[in-house]
């Protein structure tokens, strides 16, 4: 039987009629190929170009090859064959063909992005030639394995970007400085671990950005920046002298920031940690000033905050993470880690607006002692009536529609795009108080806050 079938399959294929009229000619689903920016000397992922016959006649295509000759860093396979030129293709009638490509530029000394092209070109039976334009760009890198710190380091952005694998691990005696407009790309698994110290010195302009290395897109409209566990995070042992954070972007990680019991005082400024699958900022019997700072859209709380010391000043805490519905809250304060005692020295939030998806976004966990939790003028998504713990606060947790998304500008959660700069109608407009609002006169985007300032890190233009 199986003979038979082949034989079969040989007879109509023998028998299929082709053509070498001028007039018939292929269709493609594109016919250009460009690439996502892509690290020069790793293979990009595979592109597909479906290549049609909508004749009613079958075509030969005599030969589809390279322009390049292989020599631009391009690959195909067409029909399942390997190669830089490739013979004797047969397309039946109303049928088609497939063309795969993908590209390893070459590295180079450059330091921005390098446009390479290429074209592939099918030479039909007829003589008549088409062609499908490919085009990528290479951007060189520095890629650092397993790489462990015991000296100082700066990495800056005048330098060929690091790719880390392995993660990143700076040595209790050692400290790593990454100033303004540097880029660091973490492959997937890797993180940024901290023995020693840490300063990352971003600026309004240009801010210090931590993410995967990925470049390349899910869908069309897809990056894979925009999804979550694309690599590690920043891990903080309890050796680490210090960390000052200013002006990061940190973000699709496993989680954000994890502080296990520093020495040293934590400071994270005009910083945004956004869209990871743990907690975004987690501070474990630690002292931490945290201002002008979004910490969003996080699988664990977005704050998680065990013993310790903690201020919170014009902070936007939300917790909008669009994957799962059995997400953390965006704020929990406690005493205890399981039955393990890490007493909460004193907590305080000032001009702040902490909410989400849940009608309560705001829980804390005293067990038997007393839980040193205050906030001050901040707009919450829980019940504000106990005075104990909040002081010129609004907040609700029963008609709780009004504290949720429409109060930012953007949130397409198809795209994963997301801004948590205040809508027009926000709640959280002019609720903030100029007591603290004068010790951070500017938003993080440097809008100045003035007589009317809001709850959250982003002041609205009035």
């Amino acid at each position: 039987m199986l003979l038979l079938s082949s034989v079969l399959i040989s007879s109509c294929s023998d028998d299929e009629q082709m053509t070498t009229d001028h007039s018939a000619q292929l269709s493609f689903s594109q016919d250009t190929v460009s690439f996502d920016t892509i690290f020069s000397g790793i293979t990009s992922p595979t592109e597909r170009v479906r290549v049609y016959n909508k004749n009613d006649k079958g075509l030969r295509i005599k030969n589809v090859r390279l322009e390049s000759g292989g020599t631009s860093g391009f690959m195909m396979n067409v029909d399942g064959q390997n190669g830089t030129s490739i013979n004797d293709v047969q397309v039946l009638k109303k049928d088609s063909v497939f063309l795969f490509v993908k590209v390893n530029i070459p590295t180079s000394s450059a330091m921005k992005p390098t446009k390479i092209t290429d074209t592939v070109i099918f030479t039909l039976e007829s003589g008549v030639q088409q062609k499908v334009v490919l085009e990528a760009s290479g951007q060189n890198m520095k890629p650092l394995t397993g790489k462990v710190l015991e000296e100082d380091m700066v990495m800056s952005a005048d330098e060929i970007p690091y790719v880390i694998y392995d993660s990143l691990v700076v040595a209790k005696d050692a400290s790593l400085r990454i100033t303004e407009g540097t880029t660091l790309y973490f492959h997937n698994g890797a993180s940024l671990i901290v023995h020693g110290s840490l300063k990352i010195e971003g600026t309004q302009e240009k801010p210090v950005t931590l993410r995967g290395d990925r470049l390349d897109r899910m869908f069309d409209y897809l990056p894979y920046d925009r999804l979550e566990n694309q690599w590690g995070g920043i891990y903080l042992f309890p050796t680490c002298k210090e960390c000052d954070i200013n002006y990061a972007d940190i973000h699709s990680g496993n989680y954000g920031l994890v502080c296990d019991g520093i020495k040293g005082k934590v400071k994270l400024a005009n910083s945004v940690i956004h869209n990871v699958a743990g907690y975004g900022l987690y501070l474990k019997e630690s002292d931490a000033l945290v201002t002008n700072t979004q910490v969003s859209n996080t699988k664990f709380g977005c704050v998680g905050i065990y013993g310790g010391k903690a201020d919170f000043y014009h902070c936007t805490i939300a917790q909008f993470y669009p994957w799962k519905a059995d997400r953390g809250n965006a704020l929990y304060v406690s005493n205890y880690i399981g039955e393990e005692e890490h007493l909460i020295q004193s907590v305080n939030f000032y001009n702040s607006f902490i909410t989400g998806y849940a009608d309560d976004e705001v829980f804390g966990n005293a067990g038997d002692k007393q839980l040193n939790l205050n906030f001050y003028n901040c707009v919450l998504l829980t019940d504000v009536s106990n005075t104990t713990y909040f002081h010129d606060c609004i907040g609700e947790s029963k008609d709780a529609s009004a504290y949720k998304d429409k109060n930012f500008k953007t949130f397409d959660t198809h795209a994963y795009i997301y801004d948590f700069r205040l809508d027009s109608a926000s709640v959280a407009r002019g609720k903030a108080s100029t007591s603290f609002s004068s010790l951070y006169p500017t938003d993080r985007w440097g809008v100045a806050r003035g007589e009317k300032p809001d709850a959250g890190c982003y002041q609205s233009s009035y």
